[in-house]
């Protein structure tokens, strides 16, 4: 028996015979447990979502699960011509909402060390950062900004769209029409802004009271007597700990303790007084630096006109932070007064004053007179309280509150002014809220 050709299971020379011939693709003679195995499936280029027990979808069943997803996703697939059709009916909120989120996030520290500068006397604006840190660490100084950062974006892309139209409804009717006079821009604009803050201003107040509160909660909590301040390094445990409130446990506690919805205009007067004044010199500012701008550039771009070699970002960043500087230094001490007297409310004070009685009395009160070396009063002709002093008073924090007005206004409308720019190159249609005297 020639052992060599054995083919009998378990016999070695039938296995390398066997294992010979795979080689050679011949597998007739191998043994049941020495066939190769069948080559591996090709792979492949198809990813299913569903579970492998289930059947694959085909065409032939269009009602399924998977095929009605893909037929919807596809059908959220916008052609050009729609997609500009939606950025041109919808310009208010693709430009101003956009800026405002970002604006808003990049300025809110300098508003909340602002409310701490009008209601506590702080040494300067670097005291207060440094106090800020070191009893609130830094998310202090972000205390309070998911409402406004919603609420804002909101506020602004509303106001907008009312200035936008306002002006509009005017010259469509023969008022302040003509583009060739400086006063007739500025007064469109301030109506705009005027009947923006009107309307603005009656559903962003409860919003503002939340912010305030928010931002002065730790402020009003040492007022009250619910936390003793240790001075520095001391280690004591008498103090408190403190517990900063979310948005909505601040809503909730001003609408349990003030009187439910009315609670939420506490200092509403002085809210509405701050908005249209504040909003139709900002408008009007914002509308008269541009058309001299536009009269005297030398290049007009989508974006925007350059100056002087400028471009035309560096503009609209320049001529919005202008207006917003402009505007806050006539409307800052109604702003001032506003928040103390939010702030005397949400602490609970017996007493509460009106805007004018704050007013007076910070115009009235004289600083205490000090004492000399030897224990004596200093002589009347040492004090050196003036009323333009205590005037100055009303524009207390005003420093950070420009750098807010700065950063804010002048990336909302380098944003504004950008993405505009962009939707007229996209769609070729003319989209900016900036009055030019070249194209008028």
């Amino acid at each position: 028996m020639d052992r060599s050709r054995c083919n009998h299971y378990g016999c070695t020379n039938g296995h390398i015979s066997a294992t010979s011939q795979d080689a050679t693709g011949d597998t007739s003679r191998a043994g049941p447990s020495r066939r190769a195995p069948p080559p591996p499936p090709p792979p492949s280029s198809t990813y299913p979502i569903h579970s492998p027990s289930e059947p694959t979808p085909s065409s032939s069943n269009p009602n399924s699960l998977y095929a009605r997803t893909v037929n919807y996703a596809s059908s959220l697939q916008w052609s050009k011509e729609e997609t500009d059709e939606f950025l041109l009916a919808h310009r208010t909120v693709v430009t101003a909402g956009t800026a405002s989120l970002v604006s808003t996030a990049a300025s809110f520290p300098f508003d909340s060390v602002k409310s701490r500068l009008q209601v506590r006397d702080y040494p300067s604006i670097w005291a207060c950062a440094k106090s800020v840190v070191r009893e609130e660490g830094f998310r202090g100084f972000f205390r309070g900004v998911t409402i406004p950062l919603i609420t804002i974006s909101f506020v602004r892309t509303s106001s907008f769209s009312i200035y936008y139209n306002t002006k509009s409804n005017l010259h469509r009717n023969g008022i302040f029409n003509d583009s060739s006079r400086l006063i007739h821009t500025a007064l469109s604009g301030a109506a705009g802004g005027a009947t923006s803050g009107v309307i603005i201003s009656c559903g962003s107040a409860p919003f503002e009271l939340v912010k305030v509160q928010r931002q002065l909660e730790y402020l009003i909590a040492v007022q009250k007597g619910l936390i003793k301040k240790n001075p520095v390094g001391s280690t004591s445990a008498r103090s408190r700990t403190f517990v900063p409130q979310s948005g909505f446990q601040a809503a909730a506690n001003i609408y349990r303790n003030f009187g439910g919805i009315k609670g939420f205009y506490m200092g509403f007067p002085l809210h509405m007084t701050r908005d249209t004044l504040g909003t139709a010199l900002y408008f009007g500012f914002y509308d008269s630096i541009r058309k001299l701008v536009s009269r005297h550039s030398v290049d007009a771009g989508a974006s925007g006109p350059k100056l002087y070699g400028i471009p035309a970002p560096v503009v609209s960043f320049l001529s919005g932070s202008s207006a917003g500087i402009l505007s806050w230094l006539i409307v800052y001490p109604v702003d001032l007064i506003k928040t103390k007297v939010q702030r005397d409310a949400l602490a609970g004070n017996k007493r509460q004053f009106t805007g004018w009685q704050v007013f007076c009395h910070m115009i009235k009160q004289r600083p205490p007179i000090q004492a000399d070396a030897a224990g004596g009063q200093l002589a009347a002709g040492n004090n050196t309280d003036t009323v333009l002093k205590r005037f100055l008073r009303l524009y207390r924090g005003l420093g950070v509150s420009a750098l807010r007005s700065f950063i804010s206004h002048g990336l909302t409308w380098t944003l504004i002014e950008s993405i505009s720019g962009k939707i007229t190159e996209r769609t070729g249609k003319e989209v900016s809220y900036a009055p030019d005297a070249r194209k008028e």
